[in-house]
């Protein structure tokens, strides 16, 4: 037995038996990270003038199933900016970057379990960030790496799909490119990758104006990039906006559901940059479009909800817009769980609450039936902050012609942790309330009590303190806590 399987093995006996509640350790500048069902907690561990990069993978019942080690040299903590970690290309990537080198980082690279892939000492941090910083224009795919690029010139801008195949796990971020679409010149506003596999990816496209104005959903061969459908999700004659939030690309038939939300043309006019949501009316209009392998719409439901809000008062007009976070696929039809933004400034979109709809399968279409709504963050003092400079909880957009975007983009600091329905029929809430300018953060349990809405702490982090939960089960979560002084860290296995 080596050294290191001495150490695990020592380890999993202090971490005790299947009954583990806890688990607690020093470690500096500890932090964690949920990926492939596991928990993975890392941080530094100073050995006389060496600095031993430390990681740790947890299973759901606080088991510690693997560790591994990785030195970084002659330095201490405080001579590193905060350490990075991304899962691209499924894999763990860790960035290790001098505070006083900030053009080159080490990356070190692990499989799931803790197994080294490679590490790379001096690579160009600019590299790694023109890779990543592409936000909703990238889609990773296993080694896969699909890239939607604009280039600008008095006629106007023309869209680029690249497909770039990753040349080796063992090589950071080296790529062969594979192919390119561009798309139709004219009137794009908007093309995002929705869903890539080996064989298709699915393409939203956004066309503002011509012939071919209004909203598609492009199927594209992953292997040859050359386009096999395109279909409109609205009419041919509907000026109706078909606004695209979520989709369930179903591997075993190639088909694929999309839904969305219906605004009409007076509402949003993205040829011209322009909104009037002040006469949207309390009754939202959803649809949900079935398309078979060919593309072919097989049905293509739409239904209006009506909205249990007050719109319009003596102070002020807002509207509230419905984002499709969850959309799974069940025997009888669709389990949706949406976010409701409230807007009350111009393009400013701040969260309100969430809403299941139960879509159900009928004789000719789907019935669409939503839940009682509650207003979680009614519960919460000052859930959302209107200072000047926080930007948490909320979507600001730089003109209204990214509103399309808005409608499915994923917030880069998550609000909603989870959301579920009790054995009663409620709605009940784990959201996470973030002060951005001062730095605190808690994570608060809102469910319907004996007073009406009420809101218990789950996990209250000071100013600079780590701190996550992972939910294992409907009401079974993982907290992950680092002490104030950032020396030790502690997982403990909870219940709502």
């Amino acid at each position: 037995m080596n050294v290191k399987q001495l150490i695990l093995y020592i380890l999993l006996i202090l971490c005790g038996t299947s009954k583990a509640q806890s688990f607690k350790k020093n470690l500096l500048s500890a932090n964690s990270l949920h990926f492939h069902h596991t928990i993975y907690v890392y941080g530094y561990e100073q050995q006389k003038s060496e600095l031993l990069f430390k990681c740790f993978a947890f299973d759901q019942t606080l088991h510690l199933k693997d560790s591994i080690d990785f030195n970084l040299g002659k330095h201490k903590p405080m001579d590193y900016l905060e350490t990075s970690v991304d899962t691209v290309h499924d894999v763990i990537n860790f960035y290790f970057q001098l505070a006083d080198e900030k053009n080159v980082v080490t990356l070190l690279r692990l499989n799931d379990t803790l197994g080294k892939i490679c590490s790379t000492n001096n690579y160009d941090a600019n590299h790694i960030n023109s890779i990543l910083a592409f936000n909703d224009e990238t889609y990773i795919y296993k080694q896969a790496l699909y890239v939607i690029r604009t280039s600008k010139d008095t006629s106007g801008t023309q869209f680029y799909l690249n497909k770039y195949q990753l040349k080796s796990l063992l090589k950071p971020f080296e790529y062969d490119d594979k192919w390119q679409f561009a798309f139709e010149r004219e009137f794009i506003n908007l093309a995002t990758v929705v869903y890539a596999d080996s064989n298709y990816l699915m393409v939203y496209v956004n066309v503002s104006d011509g012939a071919k104005k209004g909203q598609w959903m492009l199927r594209i061969n992953a292997i040859t990039g050359k386009l096999i459908k395109g279909t409109r999700l609205g009419s041919k004659l509907d000026a109706k906006n078909y606004l695209y939030s979520n989709s369930n690309y179903d591997q075993k038939t190639k088909s694929i559901a999309v839904i969305g939300s219906i605004y009409e043309k007076e509402m949003i006019d993205f040829k011209n940059n322009t909104s009037n949501f002040i006469n949207l009316s309390k009754r939202h209009q959803l649809f949900l479009i079935c398309m078979d392998s060919l593309g072919e719409v097989i049905t293509k439901t739409e239904k209006l909800i009506a909205l249990p809000l007050q719109t319009n008062n003596q102070k002020f007009t807002n509207s509230y817009h419905l984002k499709i976070r969850d959309f799974k696929k069940t025997e009888t039809g669709f389990d949706v769980w949406t976010d409701m933004y409230e807007q009350t400034l111009p393009n400013t979109f701040v969260y309100y609450s969430s809403w299941h709809i139960d879509i159900t399968r009928n004789e000719l279409d789907y019935d669409i039936i939503p839940s009682r709504f509650l207003i979680a963050t009614k519960a919460i003092p000052k859930f959302i902050s209107y200072t000047k400079g926080d930007t948490y909880g909320k979507f600001i957009l730089d003109n209204i012609s990214n509103f399309d975007a808005f409608m499915f983009k994923k917030p880069l600091n998550p609000v909603v942790i989870k959301t579920a329905i009790d054995d009663i029929g409620n709605t009940f809430f784990v959201v996470k309330k973030t002060d951005i300018l001062i730095g605190n953060k808690s994570y608060n349990y809102v469910f319907v009590g004996k007073k009406g809405l009420e809101n218990n702490v789950l996990l209250d982090c000071a100013k600079d303190q780590k701190g996550n939960i992972y939910f294992t089960k409907m009401t079974t979560f993982i907290s992950f806590t680092n002490n104030i002084e950032h020396t030790s860290f502690e997982l403990k296995l909870n219940t709502l």
